[in-house]
């Protein structure tokens, strides 16, 4: 549609605000499916923001040890190490001096409520005092169900700090490269500008969030002495809370001020509230209105209005982690705003009178076509979901047919037909691999029910021997044990459906490697000369990346298995040699292969070894599938598939989140091979050759 298109039958304004409609339902449609896919992919949107917000925090301290003659690397180690530092240092003071005492927390401040319920009812207002008690109730079940959603959400906080924290290392690292990548489409003054924003955008958040963090410890500290003069309970644990409230402005402080008066109230007095109240009135003030320009600047420059707004719409969107990411997020994007909207702006002013603003028209072009991109993405992935049985294999059988073309081509040279080469490499790799599966499965299987059991026998026994020091080991044994019998089990449970997706594989496998080039020869005959060039190196580079996948992936599970055999041989402890095997073969599958073969270790360890033993194997299961799943997986396959570690680390868990344990075997390969191709396609649409093929260097 032209956006000075018009009609006599239309008046105006009707125009007018249907071109401003349909634009604007499309940046809502848009809007609602990254949402989606944001929630979809919620450890990976969170590892994203809370390492975006870690980096913009500290990235003054790498940029200094850069001015200093520090290399990249090294200054964003050690600004990600001093950040591990702080944040540790943070959480321990969380876990020793708040979170046991969160229930008497809880229960003091009810006990507040009923005080001053009482105060009021005595005081002649039993409506009043009929209002509190409704609030009292609706805060205590409000505490209870968000304390019970955050105690059982610790095990996803520690994922996504794991993944935070090596994405902070690579954001420190070659965050500027990535943003000037992100900056490509631009040019000229356009792409110097919002460069200029995206620093200031840093710079504004990270000074926030250091400006929060000092005014939030002196509003603490005041508050911990007025506290601990005044001989209020729980003193550490309500000055704690003010420090927290700090992060969300105008209301996380009112209520820690509000929880510090009513848990005073019911201990020490009227009295005793009036004194607290003026002296955390007047450390308000002085930090409201000198503390608070002094530090932040005009870093922040958010109105209080907007700020009103974003936080509920943060808790309604992600929680209390939207609650704490709310402000920064948006100052982000609100220093960004103008310059974006200046570089969408045509270099030349279009003729006569328009219906919209030119950057709003060109966002709502480009936000449509997104959406028909992503619909079509997100309509094959689910429609491919339904058919496992037919994409697996034809997936698995591409990857393989790509690892093992090598071999058929130097069979060739060697004289060997087509045939017989495709069926001697495919025959051959799918027998030794059989073979040493079942070796290993002959040698383990016996003993695996026998070995988890024992495990967590041996692991009731320890616990009931020893001291308290000891007592997590029985729960922990009993823990790892449920998990890997289940994951087994999975396995076994879909043995069937396995077993059939190989045999396809390979047959595929067999017949890609003996007529695949034929049926490409076939699809590349209508088209012109430069196309056939474009997309023959496009192919080779495809089955390049797919072949270093396979190549990277055996390099990991090699990493895996020659560690769990050192460490098993070095403890001296029994089926050492079938459980590597095993361990190689299963690290295949990110993250749960890995999982699976470590935890069966540790019960091996729990069932046959001493606690010191056990500790030593304990200790090596964390620390190999951290190391394995965060430092190795990304560094090899960066090599293999010449992707950033930072896309290979979220596309992993991304995958997972989509489509289950074939989706993270396949994340990144098909990330890769999406690399690989978008610009050759991007150029074929184009409709005419690159200045590299050869059709055009032929003109």
């Amino acid at each position: 549609m032209s956006l000075t298109q018009t009609s006599d039958h239309v008046p105006r304004w009707l125009q007018r605000a249907g071109a401003f409609s349909w634009r604007i339902a499309v940046l809502f449609a848009l809007g609602a499916v990254l949402t989606w896919l944001a929630f979809t992919l919620g450890t990976v949107t969170a590892s994203v923001i809370v390492a975006l917000i870690v980096a913009a925090t500290f990235a003054p301290l790498g940029q200094a040890l850069r001015r200093r003659g520090w290399s990249p690397t090294a200054s964003a180690a050690a600004v990600t190490g001093a950040a591990v530092v702080v944040a540790g240092a943070l959480i321990l003071l969380l876990a020793l001096a708040f979170a046991p005492y969160i229930p008497v927390l809880v229960e003091a401040i009810e006990d507040g409520i009923a005080a001053v319920s009482e105060q009021v009812e005595a005081s002649g207002s039993p409506a009043l005092a009929a209002q509190l008690a409704e609030i009292s109730a609706a805060v205590q079940a409000w505490l209870s169900e968000n304390l019970a959603a955050l105690v059982g959400s610790v095990a996803s906080a520690v994922t996504v700090a794991l993944l935070a924290l090596f994405l902070t290392f690579f954001l420190l690292q070659d965050g500027e490269k990535g943003w000037g990548r992100a900056i490509e489409v631009t040019d000229g003054w356009r792409r110097e500008r919002i460069n200029d924003a995206g620093r200031v955008a840093l710079s504004r958040v990270g000074g926030y969030l250091r400006g929060t963090a000092l005014l939030s410890g002196i509003v603490a500290v005041t508050d911990l002495l007025y506290l601990t003069v005044l001989g209020v309970p729980l003193a550490a644990p309500l000055a704690i809370l003010a420090f927290l409230g700090g992060f969300i402005p105008y209301i996380g402080g009112l209520i820690a001020t509000v929880a510090i008066l009513l848990v005073a109230w019911a201990n020490v007095g009227v009295q005793a509230v009036i004194i607290l109240l003026v002296l955390i009135g007047v450390t308000r003030l002085v930090v409201t209105n000198v503390l608070r320009p002094m530090v932040y600047g005009s870093r922040v420059g958010l109105h209080p209005g907007i700020i009103l707004i974003v936080l509920p719409a943060g808790a309604a969107v992600a929680g209390i982690i939207g609650v704490f990411a709310a402000v920064p997020v948006t100052v982000f994007f609100a220093s960004l705003t103008s310059s974006v909207i200046a570089a969408l702006e045509p270099p030349v002013a279009a003729e006569g009178e328009t219906d919209v603003p030119p950057w709003l028209d060109r966002v709502a072009q480009w936000g449509w076509r997104l959406l028909a991109i992503l619909a079509v993405g997100l309509g094959t992935i689910l429609i491919l979901g339904q058919l496992p049985l037919v994409v697996a294999p034809i997936l698995l059988a591409a990857i393989l047919a790509a690892s093992v073309v090598p071999l058929v081509r130097a069979l060739r040279r060697r004289g060997w037909s087509n045939q017989r080469a495709a069926m001697a490499v495919t025959g051959g790799s799918v027998l030794a691999i059989l073979a040493i599966i079942v070796i290993a499965v002959a040698a383990l299987g016996p003993g695996l029910g026998d070995a988890i059991a024992g495990g967590v026998a041996g692991a009731e026994e320890v616990e009931e021997g020893t001291s308290d020091a000891m007592g997590w080991l029985g729960d922990a044994s009993a823990e790892v044990g449920t998990n890997v019998v289940g994951a087994v089990a999975g396995i076994l449970a879909a043995s069937a459906s396995l077993v059939l997706t190989l045999i396809l594989a390979g047959l595929l496998t067999f017949y890609l490697l003996r007529d695949g080039r034929k049926g490409w020869d076939r699809i590349l005959s209508p088209l012109a000369p430069w196309q056939r060039d474009e997309l023959e190196t496009t192919m080779d580079s495809s089955i390049g990346v797919l072949g270093g996948y396979m190549g990277g992936t055996a390099v990991i599970s090699a990493v895996g298995a020659v560690s769990q055999l050192a460490i098993m041989l070095i403890l001296g402890l029994p089926y050492a040699v079938p459980v590597a095997i095993l361990s190689f073969f299963a690290c295949f599958i990110p993250y749960v292969g890995g999982f699976v073969t470590t935890g069966l270790a540790f019960l091996i360890a729990v069932a046959f070894g001493d606690p010191t033993t056990i500790l030593i194997m304990g200790i090596y299961t964390v620390i190999i599938n951290i190391v394995q799943g965060n430092i190795v997986t990304p560094l090899v396959y960066r090599r293999a598939v010449h992707l950033h570690p930072a896309i290979i680390l979220l596309a992993i868990p991304a995958g997972g989140a989509l489509a289950g344990i074939m989706g993270m075997f396949l994340a990144v390969p098909i990330l890769a091979l999406v690399a690989t191709v978008s610009r050759p396609l991007a150029h074929l649409l184009d409709g005419a050759p690159t200045d590299s093929s050869p059709a055009a260097e032929a003109g």
